[in-house]
């Protein structure tokens, strides 16, 4: 069956999640009760949601829990599941047929719609209905629920990404800084887009990064990074300090086409792109995202054989069990079970 594609502007009622009698101030507060990456996914899942309503003649304000149940089903099945830009600074956008949707992407498509039905002020949600907590558990017993991991960028593929990048020139030595920074810091995109001046503290053996409160961390924490041999972090920053002149505010910034600095920093999703770019430069056959520089770091640091206790140090992890996957997968085939029985 052909679905014809819908093109519509971005004011939508369900998408402007936030009331807006509230001012500036009110917003702000209200929106850093979330993460940045997670109000922009459920911004994403919410259009989705509000055009996939106007295709077939329903208000998205006025939906029933059915309606959200077919739109999970077609969801789960690649149904009028991609939205495609057309034409970004306008608004203007049409949903296409796609990939079968992840159970999990559905579970974070349903989060995003409760939440604006939430702020909104609508009860009772649709959304709760216990028929629709039925069939998610049918999507998720049906559904590709296996974890796609990235690759991970460890020593020998970053040292080849580095030496390919030409730091004689500001966006050379932004990325070269940043990408080791997140590697020697086990960062994640977020954490490394939020970095300000102030959070850098020389000292005598290196340096004490402080990172801020995020959706991971609830509370401020502090790294330290300490200097390397032949790529070291430390020497990297400053020198990145001392030729951007950033003095104050935000320590990576967005560049224009003539690779002079702005103002505004580099977000989430443009270190997420320079990351993709600059290891395609280097290297062909590696797929990589925000998320294979801290991957990186620890499979390198549990493959040198270093310490649980002080990898966490760095990485800050609050589940075990999630480090322990890194242990496991390195030593998988050491002292095996079956070695020496047949």
């Amino acid at each position: 069956m052909n679905y014809p594609h819908i093109q519509a502007q971005t004011q939508q009622a369900l998408q402007s999640v936030f009331d807006p009698q509230l001012n500036s101030r009110a917003r702000r507060f209200l929106r850093s009760a979330k993460a940045d990456s997670t109000l922009n996914a459920y911004q994403a899942d919410t259009r989705i949601f509000v055009f996939w309503c106007q295709l077939h003649g329903f208000d998205p304000l006025q939906t029933t829990h059915h309606h959200i149940m077919n739109f999970l089903a077609d969801q789960a099945d690649g149904i009028l599941a991609d939205w495609v830009w057309l034409d970004k600074e306008e608004g203007k956008g049409e949903l296409r047929n796609g990939e079968p949707r992840k159970p999990a992407t559905l579970v974070r498509r349903l989060a995003g719609i409760r939440y604006a039905f939430k702020q909104k002020g609508i009860h009772p949600m649709p959304t709760e209905h216990a028929e629709i907590k039925e069939m998610m558990r049918g999507i998720v017993r049906l559904g590709d629920n296996r974890k796609r991991k990235t690759g991970a960028l460890t020593l020998k593929p970053l040292a080849c990404v580095l030496d390919e990048i030409d730091t004689g020139n500001l966006a050379g030595l932004r990325d070269y800084t940043l990408l080791l920074l997140m590697f020697s810091g086990a960062l994640r995109r977020s954490e490394a887009a939020r970095i300000e001046v102030d959070d850098l503290n020389f000292v005598g053996q290196g340096i004490r990064l402080r990172l801020k409160p995020s959706k991971h961390q609830l509370h401020e924490t502090e790294i330290a990074l300490v200097p390397g041999k032949q790529y070291c972090p430390v020497s990297a920053l400053a020198r990145w300090l001392k030729q951007s002149r950033i003095s104050e505010g935000a320590l990576f910034r967005r560049m224009n086409r003539w690779g002079q600095l702005m103002q505004e920093p580099l977000g989430p999703q443009g270190i997420n792109l320079m990351i993709k770019r600059r290891t395609g430069q280097a290297i062909d056959d590696l797929q990589v995202s925000g998320h294979s520089l801290r991957r990186g770091f620890i499979t390198s640091a549990v493959t040198a054989g270093k310490p649980m206790n002080k990898i966490i140090e760095v990485t800050r992890h609050k589940d075990i069990r999630t480090l322990q996957e890194y242990f496991d997968d390195a030593h998988k085939f050491s002292d095996h079970a079956l070695d020496g029985l047949l």
